[in-house]
């Protein structure tokens, strides 16, 4: 069975956005793939520390495999990455399904101070292209509010993590169900 794990944005949990609404599409429970929707603590005002901490608990190294999917929304994005090359570190050898990024960022327009430590991590590179073998998608609108350069972050997910990237036009940051079709579609090819 494959289990797809949603790294939810800023102030978001399991019950935001488009979350529940993907969770229930039949055609995963037909290709038996799970989609669990996670909250993290103090997600309104999200460290990096704490969020490892949490992480750690809920999905454990030794629960990651090939059938092992993430996908992160916004700064959720950030988690994910943070987790894997946390992981790669710790066990170079493991490997999991891949990574979809929904609006990721490498910068914001303007930035609050809680997202500072999000936008300046250390991050190795290779090392979550390995883990993920090779599958990195990231999905992105031609107006997010948050990032207008899209361009200069479409050329940084390719270039950091040769991340497949699709442009989505008019979907903003894609909160409530902005893109989600889009969403849907490609989770779908992503999971096969």
């Amino acid at each position: 069975m494959k289990r797809i794990y949603i790294f939810p944005r800023y102030s978001g949990d399991e019950n935001s956005d488009w979350y529940q609404q993907i969770k229930h599409v039949s055609f995963f429970t037909d290709l038996n793939i799970t989609i669990i929707p996670l909250s993290f603590p103090n997600w309104d005002k999200p460290t990096c520390t704490e969020f490892l901490t949490f992480i750690k608990q809920v999905i454990p190294e030794t629960e990651i495999d090939n059938n092992t999917y993430f996908v992160g929304h916004s700064v959720g994005c950030k988690a994910a990455l943070l987790y894997l090359s946390e992981l790669h570190t710790k066990k170079p050898e493991l490997k999991m399904g891949g990574l979809m990024c929904v609006a990721g960022w490498w910068k914001v327009d303007n930035p609050w101070p809680q997202l500072y430590q999000w936008t300046n991590m250390q991050l190795d590179f290779e090392g979550i292209r390995d883990i993920c073998n090779k599958n990195i998608v990231c999905l992105l609108s031609n107006n997010d509010p948050f990032t207008s350069d899209w361009q200069a972050n479409k050329t940084e997910w390719e270039t950091n993590l040769n991340a497949k990237v699709l442009i989505v036009p008019g979907a903003k940051h894609f909160n409530g169900t902005e893109g989600f079709s889009e969403i849907r579609n490609e989770l779908l090819s992503f999971a096969k």
